[in-house]
């Protein structure tokens, strides 16, 4: 961390996290006892703001929705002065497509200061799979490797983008979504379930990026003393051995407040290699 460790100024606050899907139980692991608060589930139908199955889509992204789940939650109670709203997404890895990712946020906001914060977490390993099947008798040998019953399923016509059986729970109710889908289709989809509750690898990533939450949180800006302080933004450019231009390597990293103009810089010594300068090797 670069900036100053505080103790928490949460101690014995509650905080309210606006969920269906348990995710209070992650979240607080961390928050917990790193903040010494009190975490309570608002049972807000956070379903309307987007599914990963698509019968609600999320057209402006998972920010929005967490903007959305904040407001939600501040006008369900006029009395929340603490809300933790948590997002996720899957999809392919910007640089590697092939390679499955999810990205965690969890947005921290208070209502009485308008202090927020937002953190984010990436998965290299998420349970997310789908998989096409043409006869019912290939069920059985897919069902370790979607390590179901613990992980939900949905099944999907082909190519569909709305899954219309979800969390899927048990052997006999899966084999008969995936029938039913066969007769009307030809084929089916099987597909991991994406939402917190039925997804315990993607609910742990939530509690890796609660932890985030709870560092941040606890490290004050060296120059106002907000919280907040310490997440590092990649910075590009660092200069060509050849010609000196800004290459795509990292030059360093910065850590910038929240609230006030303070940032601290972290550059790399030394120079890229030609190979990464678009004028060198165009």
């Amino acid at each position: 961390m670069i900036g100053t460790r505080i103790a928490s100024r949460w101690q014995g606050q509650t905080l309210v996290i606006p969920t269906l899907h348990r995710k209070g139980l992650a979240i607080g692991a961390a928050l917990g006892p790193a903040l010494g608060v009190e975490i309570k589930e608002l049972p807000i139908d956070t379903d309307r703001f987007g599914t990963f199955s698509m019968t609600v889509p999320r057209p402006e992204g998972a920010l929005a929705a967490l903007s959305a789940k904040v407001s939600a939650a501040l006008k369900a109670h006029a009395d929340v002065q603490i809300v933790v709203a948590s997002e996720g997404s899957f999809g392919p890895h910007p640089s590697i497509p092939w390679l499955s990712v999810n990205l965690e946020y969890l947005r921290w906001h208070e209502a009485r200061s308008g202090f927020e914060l937002t953190v984010s977490s990436i998965s290299l390993r998420p349970m997310h799979l789908t998989q096409r099947l043409t006869r019912l008798s290939e069920l059985d040998g897919l069902l370790e490797r979607f390590r179901f019953p613990a992980h939900g399923l949905m099944v999907a016509a082909p190519e569909s983008l709305i899954s219309a059986h979800t969390a899927i729970t048990n052997t006999q109710a899966l084999r008969d979504a995936v029938a039913i889908t066969l007769k009307r289709h030809g084929a089916a989809e099987l597909r991991s379930e994406l939402r917190a509750h039925l997804n315990p690898t993607r609910m742990r990533h939530i509690e890796r990026a609660a932890w985030r939450l709870a560092n941040r949180l606890r490290s004050a800006c060296p120059a106002c003393a907000a919280p907040g302080f310490g997440e590092p933004v990649p910075m590009r450019g660092r200069p060509c051995a050849a010609c000196g231009f800004p290459s795509s390597e990292s030059l360093g990293r910065r850590w910038r407040c929240l609230c006030c103009a303070h940032q601290i810089d972290r550059l790399i010594p030394g120079y890229a290699s030609p190979l990464r300068c678009p004028l060198c090797n165009p």
